[in-house]
């Protein structure tokens, strides 16, 4: 059986374990771009983002632990032609590999749209690399689309 909840601080150290899993499989893709487990650990304080008010940080657990997380943002959008909106981002999602393909993901986004729609969002917003076929699935079951196009091309 799994729930979810808050992050706590205790949840740190298993946090980074999934997501140097997630990089993991980013960086066999995109090589030059991600940062080592060593490097991310160095410049990313996750304590920072589960005590700050506008951070979403959110667990799955399992009897034998944390078994995934989500987390991200929520900020006021403000633009010359845009209407002002408060966007949720939606910045990582991991799934411990030996808990992936049982709901989890949609669990996690799920929750993640019920927290943000409690502090006020409008809207969801999210990256993803094109490489990653299953978030992209996952993503489009929860109804989100895509609606902006990023692209990339290196110049040195």
């Amino acid at each position: 059986m799994y729930s979810i909840r808050k992050a706590a601080l205790s949840d740190v150290k298993r946090l980074q374990m999934l997501q140097f899993q997630i990089n993991a499989f980013h960086k066999a893709h995109l090589p030059d771009d991600f940062l080592s487990p060593e490097e991310i650990e160095k410049n990313i304080n996750l304590n920072e983002f589960i005590d700050s008010h506008n951070y979403i940080v959110l667990v799955v657990e399992h009897t034998d632990g944390v078994a995934g997380f989500v987390m991200g943002n929520v900020w006021e959008r403000k633009s010359w032609v845009l209407q002002p909106r408060k966007i949720a981002s939606l910045q990582q999602i991991a799934v411990d590999t030996a808990h992936q393909r049982h709901g989890l993901g949609k669990m996690l986004v799920e929750a993640f749209e019920q927290e943000a729609k409690k502090k006020g969002s409008e809207e969801l917003w999210l990256e993803v690399y094109a490489f990653n076929e299953d978030a992209i699935k996952l993503y489009k079951r929860q109804g989100i689309e895509p609606t902006l196009l990023f692209g990339q091309k290196k110049l040195v």
